[in-house]
């Protein structure tokens, strides 16, 4: 008769179609360090014996009747509900796919958990579902919070790490099929900072020099070399990405006499060119 090493004990864990996903990452995990070491520590044994337990015939036995039950318990359908009102792939809707396992398996809630769906139910009530659905025709209605957002978006980007996450999975839908979307929550932490609304205010503001427009550098800009303070630009963009929140922020594009390549330049770095007296 073949020897049994907790190879073919986690594997036959592993296999259990009974075995939660959390506890096959472990179980997984556990093969990995076996492979690598021959043995396991006294700890980890004993975590292999306690998931035999667990996935005993008789414990799959009882999961089996729990999920039978499950179907018309009052908790279970109470939380598949709540599961429903989450948005598809939120932390809610993965914690709520979570605690149902864990309830059909017979296992208990903690108090921390019980804590935690009594926020989900919070966040996920009829009146914020409602919320939802205004939020969403508001973004495919009015292309202002779109434009607001975009900006913000170049802002976020040119001062990284700032909402890295999200500017990461705008830039991923500008290239797809798939606009990302952003929840209200979402938007107003994005749009509604006080940085958020200088940058904005900017962006919405009436060019000080419009396009066309002779501007001069001034001797104050720190991007520019000395050469060009006092060189006369054309205004060829009023629009451009906004990178920093102070005053006169407002970002264009100028070319300066002479120079084949255009630059950007804040507004509070520009003025009006006053040509020579003669």
């Amino acid at each position: 008769m073949a020897r049994i090493t907790y190879q073919n004990r986690l594997f036959k864990i592993i296999n259990n179609p009974y075995c939660s996903a959390r506890d096959k990452d472990f179980a997984g995990d556990l093969l990995t360090y076996y492979k690598r070491h021959r043995k396991l520590t006294a700890g980890r044994a004993r975590c292999v014996r306690q998931m035999e337990e667990r996935y005993s015939p008789e414990a799959c036995e009882a999961i089996q009747r729990l999920r039978d039950q499950g179907e018309s318990d009052p908790r279970i359908i109470s939380l598949k509900a709540l599961e429903g009102r989450c948005e598809g792939s939120s932390w809610d809707k993965g914690f709520l796919e979570s605690v149902i396992d864990q309830l059909l398996e017979g296992r208990r809630l903690s108090t921390r958990q019980e804590e935690i769906l009594g926020k989900i139910e919070e966040r996920n009530s009829e009146e914020v579902i409602k919320a939802r659905s205004r939020w969403a025709a508001d973004w495919d209605l009015k292309p202002r919070l779109r434009e607001e957002f975009r900006v913000m978006m170049g802002y976020y980007e040119a001062n990284a790490p700032y909402f890295s996450n999200i500017v990461t999975a705008y830039k991923i839908g500008e290239s797809t099929e798939e606009p990302y979307v952003p929840s209200k929550h979402v938007f107003d932490k994005i749009c509604g900072g006080k940085y958020a609304l200088k940058v904005l205010n900017a962006h919405w503001a009436e060019p000080k020099y419009p396009v066309g427009s002779t501007v001069v550098v001034r001797a104050t800009a720190k991007q520019f070399p000395n050469i060009y303070k006092g060189k006369a630009a054309a205004v060829i963009s009023t629009t451009e990405t906004i990178v920093n929140a102070s005053k006169g922020c407002k970002r264009y594009k100028i070319l300066l006499m002479g120079e084949m390549k255009p630059a950007l330049v804040d507004e509070k770095d520009i003025k009006i060119y006053r040509a020579p007296k003669s």
